[in-house]
């Protein structure tokens, strides 16, 4: 990320708490001059009236000017880093209550499907992760999508001919599924007479009621229970990550 991007970053983060304080008439310009002027753009105040801006200004991480295209003359000094919006929004930082940072971030470093449009694009991916990572004991992943599947309910046949080595368990992108392998069924245990847990439910052939690989909710835990622990530095490797991807999105607060 650009040192521009960045600092842009920073006046979005800081602009909700600000905007409310930050002065907009020429009284600003008996201060020193900011460090950071970011002009020319769409500036979301979300004052009370809803009004707009075009103009900020930051020194020492404080907002403290947001008006105008045409701000005191005494904000610009000889160090003061100019940036032209071009239109661009500058918006508020945006805060999440429901990330779990550290598993999001953990499974960013894991075999991800989410942008895989096909069946065959979810395999060829799984099959190139565990090319990858060929030391690892379980091949896991996340982002698989519903739509891909007939009945939402991906086989656990091309699993098994992509990694034949070794169990898989991948996380539909909403974490309430997951999509197993051969290998993943038999260490749980999990054959046509394995009864659906209470909160969840094994999918099954409307013929001859094995499983064919898909895992709804509680059931997931049936295979889940078996992976190892992530290790503390993956833990915080995977909330390093989880930061790095909040911030490029503008998210500045997260909750577990």
């Amino acid at each position: 990320m650009s040192r521009s991007s960045s600092q842009a970053g920073l006046a979005c983060a800081l602009l909700a708490a600000a905007c409310a304080k930050a002065p907009s008439s020429q009284g600003t310009a008996r201060a020193e001059p900011a460090d950071l002027v970011l002009r020319g753009g769409a500036v979301y105040t979300v004052d009370a009236a809803r009004s707009w801006a075009t103009t900020v200004a930051v020194r020492k991480g404080r907002i403290i000017y947001v008006g105008s295209e045409n701000p005191p003359a005494a904000l610009i000094g000889p160090s003061t880093e100019v940036v032209d919006l071009a239109g661009r929004m500058v918006l508020p930082g945006f805060q999440d209550a429901h990330v779990h940072p550290v598993e999001s971030g953990v499974a960013l470093g894991e075999c991800l499907l989410f942008d895989a449009a096909t069946p065959q694009e979810a395999v060829d991916t799984v099959r190139a992760c565990a090319a990858a990572h060929p030391e690892s004991k379980w091949l896991r992943g996340t982002g698989w999508q519903y739509p891909l599947f007939p009945n939402a309910n991906p086989s656990k046949a091309p699993l098994d001919q992509a990694v034949p080595d070794r169990p898989v368990f991948l996380y539909a992108y909403d974490g309430h599924s997951a999509w197993v392998n051969s290998k993943a069924l038999a260490l749980a245990g999990i054959t046509r007479d394995t009864p659906d847990p209470p909160t969840g439910r094994i999918e099954r052939d409307p013929r001859t009621r094995a499983p064919p690989g898909t895992l709804r909710e509680s059931a997931m835990d049936l295979v889940a229970k078996l992976l190892p622990d992530y290790t503390d530095e993956e833990r915080s490797t995977g909330l390093a990550l989880a930061e790095d991807s909040a911030k490029a999105f503008g998210i500045t607060t997260v909750f577990t």
